[in-house]
């Protein structure tokens, strides 16, 4: 995927922006140029994000109304499952069985050295760990 071309003065005639959201992860938009064959373009646009209208750059798709259209259908439910993805956990108990595994580890060896301090909390609430 290359780099999004700045907007440019040219002729802009059947052509339509689809808006990318922020924090849409790269691997959507990446999905969403190849899959598409879609421009990925700078543009100024408007935006309130804190109650006050600001000018900022944002990233657009543009191409044929038909093609944009399918797109955006594409882009909300590569972004459904991006967050369904995240929100399993089961990146979160892969690494929770290596820390864990670790922590014993630790601990072990400081016994076998004959050090006194406290061992490491073995319990970690993973529940609320995000990726």
């Amino acid at each position: 995927m290359d780099a999004p071309k700045k907007e440019e003065k040219e002729d802009l005639t059947g052509l339509f922006d689809l808006a990318i959201p922020l924090s849409t992860p790269v691997s959507v938009i990446r999905e969403l140029v190849e899959k598409f064959e879609l421009d990925l373009v700078k543009r100024n646009g408007k935006m309130d994000m804190t109650g006050e209208v600001m000018d900022r750059e944002i990233l657009v798709l543009r191409g044929d109304l038909e093609t944009v259209m399918s797109a955006k259908k594409y882009m909300f439910e590569a972004i459904d499952k991006k967050i369904e993805e995240w929100e399993k956990n089961e990146r979160s108990e892969k690494y929770k069985k290596y820390y864990e595994a670790r922590l014993k580890e630790n601990a072990d060896a400081k016994e076998q050295a004959g050090d006194s301090a406290e061992p490491m909390e073995q319990s970690i609430d993973w529940t609320n760990t995000r990726d």
